[in-house]
């Protein structure tokens, strides 16, 4: 049905001391609100955002050149190394596959089912 790649990021942190490795998730997202402000002002943009899990703590950027600097600053060159890494993430295109394909399923039912409401209350058709 579709055949949009996924791809899965994370940010690897590795202390050039120790060697040891923190492996940080990175994900982008969109927010949108769905508030509504007064009629003569204009709605609320959208906004991407990529987000980086530390720990328990979650950081927001705009870009990866803003998410770099705030990385270097809590991870400085000279004790860190920082690498971006990516992959595809193939289960995710399958349960994307799936959902899309169950939401398919969904609205086809949906469409049949109205179309006999519709029909039921037009009453029996008369043959001339």
């Amino acid at each position: 049905m579709n055949e949009k790649q996924i791809f899965r990021y994370w940010v690897e942190i590795r202390e050039l001391a120790t060697g040891s490795v923190r492996t940080l998730p990175l994900t982008a997202v969109m927010k949108i609100c769905l508030a509504r402000r007064k009629k003569n002002e204009p709605p609320i943009p959208n906004e991407e955002v990529l987000q980086l899990k530390d720990g328990a703590e979650t950081w927001e950027a705009k870009n990866l050149d803003e998410l770099r600097v705030r990385l270097r600053e809590k991870y400085p060159d000279v004790a860190f190394e920082r690498t971006l890494h990516y992959e595809r993430d193939r289960e995710a295109e399958e349960r994307r596959e799936r959902a899309l394909s169950g939401l398919v399923d969904l609205l086809a039912k949906a469409a049949v089912d109205e179309l006999i409401e519709e029909e039921t209350r037009r009453g029996p058709r008369r043959s001339g």
